[in-house]
């Protein structure tokens, strides 16, 4: 005795918003979503440094400067992954 095709797409759309389902897909689209920030924010974040380090900024404003490079790094790291498919 087999199951009626519509039974098994009914029961197959259910499945597929299924609580742990659904939360899993948002932690996946919000994981991309940080990566994707994350690898565009690596690559221009140096582009700041420039400005600080020619108007002297840099030297005055020391823990901002070094909170720029940590900034950076952190996003380095995190968006390393991002568009590896």
């Amino acid at each position: 005795m087999s199951v009626p095709e519509s039974t098994a797409v009914a029961r197959t759309a259910v499945e597929s918003l299924s609580v742990p389902t659904v939360l899993r897909r948002a932690a996946s689209l919000a994981a991309r979503a940080v990566r994707f920030v994350a690898f565009w924010l690596a690559a221009l974040l140096p582009f700041s440094y420039l400005p600080l380090l020619a108007t002297g900024l840099a030297a005055t404003h020391q823990f901002a400067f070094g909170g720029l490079v940590g900034l950076n790094a952190v996003a380095f790291v995190m968006g390393h992954s991002h568009n590896t498919e």
